[in-house]
């Protein structure tokens, strides 16, 4: 496989609904995808949507080596109810060479498992989302925001609220009043860099950053 504009290719083992879940952003995110799965159906259910999608069992070496494994950045085993084949499939991912490799967990022992025998990474998808949408239903404005990796700091997109509109930054202190700091803004498409002396108007669309109990006092659906 040829990998166009530096883009990474990830090798998604388990295509359930987790792991098609998974292959369809990747995709949309311009990566390219080697998916693999047992099972006939779900193979076909994602083959037009991947780069390569190939029947296979990932508990094989062989079978991993022929559907090009190795060429792979990061793997993610997504394999659902499985145990075995999830711990083995891990396993036999990092004897390839694999440095990154990401695995799912059912529970917090598979969990140890999976780490003891070299996963970069382990998820839980259920309780992550679990925990996501009980978040959103106390913050529902948490889902314009995202929280960036491996830091306590959430960004996203908000309109000015009316206190804002026809003042400039420096008038709004808006580092100190708001906690926050303003990361770039959009005005009628055009997104730019704002300086202290830049004027808020109504229309605009700011792009902030900052810890979730500061921005949970102001920021608004």
């Amino acid at each position: 496989m040829t990998v166009k504009n530096g883009n990474k290719v990830i090798l998604v083992v388990g295509l359930g609904r987790f792991g098609q879940a998974l292959c369809k952003s990747l995709v949309e995110q311009k990566n390219q995808v080697i998916a693999i799965d047992r099972s006939r159906q779900h193979v076909e259910e994602i083959a037009t949507v991947v780069d390569i999608a190939i029947q296979a069992d990932a508990t094989d070496m062989e079978a991993l080596l022929k559907v090009g494994a190795k060429e792979a950045e990061i793997a993610i085993v997504a394999i659902g109810g499985n145990i075995e084949a999830s711990i083995l499939a891990t396993s036999i991912l990092k004897d390839l060479g694999i440095q990154n490799v990401i695995a799912r967990a059912q529970n917090a022992i598979h969990a140890r498992v999976l780490a003891r025998i070299g996963a970069s990474r382990v998820v839980f998808p259920e309780k992550d989302m679990g925990e996501r949408l009980a978040m959103l239903l106390v913050n529902p404005w948490m889902s314009h925001f995202a929280q960036l990796p491996g830091s306590p700091f959430h960004v996203g997109e908000i309109r000015p609220l009316p206190e804002m509109e026809g003042k400039t930054l420096a008038e709004l202190d808006f580092r100190t009043q708001y906690n926050a700091v303003v990361l770039n803004m959009n005005r009628s498409g055009e997104r730019f860099i704002p300086r202290a002396d830049t004027v808020i108007e109504a229309g605009d669309r700011i792009l902030v950053a900052g810890l979730k109990e500061d921005l949970e006092t102001w920021v608004v659906e």
